[in-house]
């Protein structure tokens, strides 16, 4: 063993990536919470609701235009059919033609009116269908908002569940890395920095356990000659070498 390095310093390198394997593992879990994931599903769900409900909103808006523009134009025709009902019938027309001729735009108009009554009709039963289709869009989406409370809370009930192990984990970690010799301590941070969170290994089974790759004999026998704390060929990490 190397004269810096005691059996003990060694214990802590082992003890010390075990508290922070623990952490990544938690916080894996936080990120991948099923909570969560069932919380996006809904939110996704009500973001497609709601652009059903603008397109819903806008259709209204736009048949109840028409109907608006339609019942203009009957009021119109009804006023134009009074003016000349009352030229006709009060005797203010002098001549035969002009008889006829009221007479027969009081026809055409009584026509067009009927055709536009007609047609605002199939327009107030369009309106009432798309105002059934909103009101009951809004109460799905209603329905859906309780639901997404409801998997907010209990998204925020289970982080906050690994929140707290997380915080427990690393107050065990921090009398471990306290105890470390500095520069020791410095080196594992370096390494787990390039390995992914993993700063050590052990030399078991001939391969180093923190990348899992099987060294050559000569290498083995280079390592177990050698000091007790080294770095890994493979993988760069330190390695720690059996008695």
């Amino acid at each position: 063993m190397s004269t810096d390095v005691t059996a003990e310093d060694l214990g802590r390198l082992l003890e010390l990536q075990a508290v922070d394997d623990e952490v990544r593992r938690l916080e894996h879990q936080l990120a991948g919470l099923d909570e969560q994931q069932r919380l996006d599903e809904l939110e996704a769900q009500d973001a497609r609701l709601a652009e059903g409900d603008v397109d819903l909103g806008q259709r209204l808006d736009d048949v109840r235009r028409q109907q608006r523009q339609v019942e203009g134009e009957i009021d119109a025709l009804g006023r134009r059919l009074d003016e000349e009902r009352t030229r006709l019938y009060e005797g203010a027309l002098s001549t035969a033609r002009e008889v006829q001729a009221a007479e027969a735009e009081i026809a055409s108009t009584t026509r067009r009116r009927g055709e536009h009554e007609d047609q605002l009709l199939e327009l107030m039963e369009q309106v009432e269908e798309l105002e059934g289709r909103v009101a009951e869009l809004q109460q799905v989406r209603a329905d859906l908002a309780g639901r997404i409370a409801e998997a907010a809370a209990a998204r925020d009930a289970a982080a906050q569940a690994l929140l707290v192990r997380i915080a427990e984990v690393r107050v065990r970690r921090d009398p471990i890395a306290d105890a470390l010799p500095a520069g020791l301590l410095e080196r594992y941070a370096a390494a787990a920095a390039r390995g992914g969170g993993t700063g050590v290994g052990e030399l078991r089974d001939n391969a180093c356990t923190a990348c899992r790759i099987t060294f050559p004999m000569s290498e083995i026998n280079a390592y177990l000659t050698g000091d007790a704390l080294t770095t890994c060929s493979q993988c760069g990490r330190l390695l720690i070498i059996p008695d």
